[in-house]
């Protein structure tokens, strides 16, 4: 056999341990992973120089239809910084709330999209029974569900329609990704500070407390233990969360927590410091809690991480310098989300092995596009990210691609950086630059769609 591909001089990483060997790639797939002596020969070689290769990396939330984020420009970016598939996030740009809706945004990421990608439905009030289950049957990774106020342009859902919809998606198998805040609390206590005059940046913080989403996560994760359906409470800020899920399935419900980046190297104290430039939704916590955070992720009490990437613009943010309710919730992740990853592993804080297991294989299973994902297995897609754990790079906004311009990183130097990768056995990235063609990704449905 000769192979199209080969990777050598590397050392494989995965959830179990590292393994020198290289692997072999034929029409996009995985045909072997052996001792370099044993591999075969192949039209290209690349020299590993001795560094660690890891799956490709998912990135299982991000919004890439938010201005000026395009599926193009996201996409390219995520090519960049080392992701090879890229689940895409519904939000109040394209909700995304039935069939006609995905099957919409599916054709303009076809089109468009550097790197392969699944696509996440959106639950809105106002939509007929088996509507999630439509999308879900055309290959839907999940169903996103606000249980606080999206904002105009998605219908709020309360409790008794989450409940239905939980049911229905329990009925066909589905999976409900919940940004959980108690709507209530947040409403009232916005309605307090601006009655009081404030506008601060620790205004946000207050608006949002930790309460908010403990409450909101526990409830419904107590709905998803009612109902058999299974769920991903996202963005989690508080390890609260975390221990509840790890609670109830040892009761034996299927629930999961996701967490980002920011919850793993911010806190309240910046927010307060930098503001807008750190406005997202729930914010970060305390210093307590990012070393909380960080020992659930390595203990395996948090099952994924992704970026939640929200690029809205500098301008927009801006906004909210004098009043830091103007600006909007969200901040840009998709550039540095390996590298912030690959510095904790340097730190000390996150092994390898388990940023494998959280970036790659666990939600490749969650979100059912594995083996064909999330892995560098024979069988599997030949998608694996080069690293360089030595090299050390200060993160700054003039190198962004992404359509917004600018990362919350900036000046930060980080040790560890992706210097390759590949998608399908074709190099999609090399020395910073997206090699990858527009609309050479492809839509991965789950495998049992």
């Amino acid at each position: 056999m000769e192979a199209d591909l080969v990777v050598r001089n590397s050392r494989l990483v995965s959830p179990s341990g590292i393994l020198d060997a290289g692997v072999a790639v034929k029409d996009g797939v995985v045909v072997a992973v052996a001792r370099d002596s044993h591999l075969p020969k192949a039209d290209k070689v690349i020299d590993a120089k001795g560094n660690y290769v890891l799956p490709g990396l998912l990135d299982g939330h991000a919004h890439t239809f938010l201005p000026p984020e395009t599926a193009e420009t996201g996409t390219k970016a995520a090519a960049k910084g080392g992701v090879t598939t890229m689940l895409e996030m519904p939000g109040t740009q394209m909700g995304c709330f039935d069939i006609e809706q995905y099957r919409e945004k599916k054709a303009i990421m076809e089109k468009a999209a550097y790197v392969d990608f699944c696509i996440h439905a959106g639950c809105a009030a106002g939509y007929p029974d088996g509507n999630l289950t439509e999308m879900w049957e055309a290959g839907a990774t999940g169903a996103k569900f606000f249980i606080s106020s999206a904002g105009p342009g998605w219908p709020q859902t309360f409790d008794g329609y989450v409940i239905d919809r939980f049911k229905e998606l329990a009925a066909c198998g589905g999976m409900a990704l919940i940004h959980a805040e108690n709507d209530s609390i947040l409403k009232d206590n916005l309605k307090k500070l601006r009655e009081g005059g404030r506008s601060d940046y620790a205004a946000h913080v207050e608006c949002r407390p930790r309460v908010a989403e403990v409450e909101a996560g526990r409830r419904m994760i107590d709905y998803l233990k009612m109902t058999g359906c299974r769920g991903l409470i996202v963005h989690t800020s508080t390890p609260e969360t975390a221990w509840y899920s790890a609670e109830a399935r040892m009761e034996g419900a299927e629930t999961y927590v996701e967490t980002c980046p920011q919850y793993l190297y911010l806190t309240e104290d910046d927010v307060k410091e930098r503001g807008p430039w750190l406005k997202f939704a729930p914010p970060p916590r305390t210093k307590a809690d990012k070393a909380e955070l960080r020992r659930l992720l390595q203990t395996g009490r948090i099952d994924t991480v992704a970026t939640d990437h929200a690029p809205y613009s500098k301008d927009s943010k801006e906004a909210g310098l004098d009043d830091i309710f103007e600006a909007p919730n969200g901040i840009p992740g998709l550039e540095t989300y390996l590298p912030l990853l690959l510095n904790g592993v340097n730190e000390g804080w996150l092994s390898l092995e388990r940023l494998t297991a959280v970036s790659s294989e666990k939600p490749a299973m969650v979100y059912g596009i594995y083996p064909r994902k999330g892995a560098l297995k024979v069988g599997c897609d030949a998608d694996m990210v080069i690293v360089d754990m030595k090299r050390r790079v200060k993160l700054s906004d003039d190198t962004q691609i992404t359509a917004c311009g600018w990362t919350p990183y900036d000046g930060m130097t980080v040790q560890g950086w992706p210097t390759t990768s590949i998608l399908r056995g074709n190099v999609v990235m090399e020395d910073d630059q997206a090699l990858s063609k527009k609309g050479s990704g492809r839509f991965i449905p789950r495998l049992d769609a």
